[in-house]
């Protein structure tokens, strides 16, 4: 698969996950101007945890096929290596932030929760399918999982 291809797919992955955030963050507003506001703050935290905690660490960073977290990446001096549970934890929390937030609220709105959980869905699965099968980070738990 050419680089090209992986870069669609990875940037296509970014951007599922965008809209997902989006319309969750539409629903929050909603509610409330302030918790939308924090969700979309604690979304931007979620996703400069991931970055810093595993993408900085990935020694494809320079080439990453979501493009934009590889640039993000590179602005933090980490060296590849296997990830610590810390690390891990530091994703967890990301991803707790920016999916799990606001479930809460999107319970109240199946239509929102619907859209969000199939965006994020088809994310996933860009991702594993194409973006983590051309990525060589021979440290990435999810790599090493697929490969079992």
């Amino acid at each position: 698969m050419s680089r090209d291809t992986i870069q669609v797919h990875g940037i296509l992955s970014i951007t599922l996950i965008g809209v997902a955030v989006a319309v969750a963050a539409g629903v929050l507003i909603g509610i409330s101007p302030g918790l939308g506001t924090g969700y979309l703050a604690l979304s931007v935290a979620g996703m400069l945890g991931i970055v810093y905690a595993f993408c900085a660490k990935c020694p494809c960073k320079a080439r990453c096929g979501h493009v934009l977290p590889g640039l993000i990446a590179r602005l933090f001096p980490r060296q590849p290596g296997p990830y610590a549970r810390w690390e891990i934890a530091l994703v967890m929390v990301g991803l707790v932030l920016i999916v799990g937030f606001p479930l809460f609220w999107l319970w109240q709105n199946v239509a929102a929760l619907v859209v969000f959980a199939v965006l994020n869905a088809l994310a996933v699965w860009d991702i594993t399918r194409f973006v983590c099968r051309a990525c060589n980070n021979i440290y990435c738990p999810v790599k090493l999982g697929m490969e079992k």
